[in-house]
């Protein structure tokens, strides 16, 4: 059966310094070989560590959600969201401790779960939370600063100048949200809003399961279950919003993965230069929407099965099995598919100020990419892939940071253990 996976693709930027075409010039190769680095914390003992790692809440690996940050000279910050504390580690990778703390009493406690985020102005690295609670510790751990906005952070990255532009979810008439893209002011908390877009809800492209409501031997409602929303495949709103990252002049760049468009901001929203990718979007096909109604058909048959084991709530298992029924067809409708995949799923900028657009393939496990020239043609200077043999690669900015050449990772090794590795990348030829 054909799956739907994430490839990748980038786009260079032209840099003077010679060091900055030796990634440019090694994307060229075919397949870029990731090494691990013997020597970055040689005796980690990355159970003890990550020791929350299998922590589950809500069916969700929370212990697993962590995400990692590089500081200039080369140490690394970790968030745990279980934990709701951030780890140091220095540029050796050895562990240097914890800070941060669950709590409300004070302004340097995280009272929802922290997602570190960036480095600002070399000096302070910064969290955020669903919240808007934005927190700022110097790089010792010492608390500096709590900013709160007035909307969700779904991303930010840090620019120069002491701003940070921030990805923001704002719920708006009805069932729609806005995305907007705000440059915060991180001294005096001013916003300037740079972008905006609605989002819309699209109760056609959901299964959309309510409870079951009846009502007791005294005449009062009951409920049982709750509302379940879960969005048809590929068709989730996270995967056609902007990407953000930041460039080595701490300038804000976006990434449209839905037409492609490149813009290049300064820390005042004034937009420095564009391009459009040369992208070819892949489309949702028959085949595939008869895929999604057949795992879909085996979902309901496996629930079925189950129901029939279960003696409580009988009339609640019926109320949601004939929901799930009626609504099989919406896997089958192309009404309910997007005209075509976004162009890619991630935005990195690496080291020599390359951009790297990761995009969706139909080829399980290929890491395969693209290279453009940061112009405003974006012409196309090559192609390869990355290879990591023994490790699970996880490609999103909160995983997969370069610095000074190499690529610090969040990654589990072929036993199943979460690790920080630094890998070194050389082409295999």
């Amino acid at each position: 059966m054909k799956r739907i996976q994430f490839t990748l693709l980038i786009v260079a930027f032209l840099a003077p310094a010679l060091n900055a075409q030796s990634l440019a010039d090694l994307y060229k190769s075919n397949e870029i070989r990731l090494t691990p680095d013997p020597a970055y914390a040689a005796n980690a003992d990355w159970p003890a560590i990550f020791h929350d790692y299998e922590h589950k809440d809500n069916g969700g690996s929370t212990g697993e959600n962590k995400s990692l940050v590089v500081a200039p000279d080369g140490s690394l910050f970790v968030s745990h969201r279980t934990r709701h504390a951030l780890s140091r580690f220095d540029p050796q990778g050895r562990y240097s401790g914890d800070f941060g703390k669950k709590g409300g009493k004070s302004q340097a406690d995280f009272i929802y779960m922290p997602s570190v985020q960036g480095i600002m102005d070399g000096k302070y690295v910064y969290t955020t939370a669903v919240d808007g609670r934005m927190h700022f510790f110097d790089l010792k751990g010492n608390w500096f600063k709590t900013l709160k906005l007035s909307y969700m952070p779904l991303h930010s990255v840090p620019l120069k100048g002491g701003k940070i532009a921030v990805l923001g979810y704002v719920p708006y008439k009805g069932s729609q949200a806005r995305i907007m893209v705000a440059l915060l002011n991180v001294a005096d908390g001013k916003e300037k809003i740079i972008r905006s877009e609605l989002q819309p809800y699209a109760t056609q492209k959901k299964i959309v399961i309510d409870p079951y409501f009846y009502k007791d031997e005294n005449g009062k409602e009951q409920r049982i279950g709750n509302w379940i929303t879960t969005s048809l495949p590929m068709t989730d709103p996270s995967f056609y919003r902007l990407r953000m990252e930041v460039n080595k002049s701490g300038n804000l760049v976006t990434a449209n993965p839905a037409t492609g468009e490149i813009i290049t901001y300064d820390p005042n929203g004034k937009i420095i230069s564009q391009f459009t990718t040369e992208l070819t979007a892949e489309k949702i096909t028959a085949e595939d929407r008869e895929e999604y109604y057949q795992k879909a058909l085996e979902h309901l048959k496996k629930l079925e099965k189950d129901a029939e084991s279960i003696a409580q709530h009988k009339e609640y298992w019926n109320h949601y099995l004939a929901q799930y029924r009626q609504q099989l067809s919406k896997f089958r409708d192309p009404a309910n598919y997007p005209d075509q995949l976004p162009g890619f799923s991630e935005l990195i900028i690496d080291s020599d100020d390359n951009l790297l657009l990761f995009r969706f393939t139909r080829e399980k496990g290929s890491n395969q990419f693209d290279v453009y020239t940061f112009s405003n043609q974006g012409k196309k200077i090559g192609t390869s892939r990355f290879t990591a043999e023994g490790y699970q690669l996880r490609i999103t900015p909160s995983a997969f940071r370069f610095h000074k050449g190499s690529i610090y990772a969040l990654t589990k090794d072929k036993n199943n253990v979460l690790k920080i590795e630094k890998f070194n990348l050389s082409a295999n030829q």
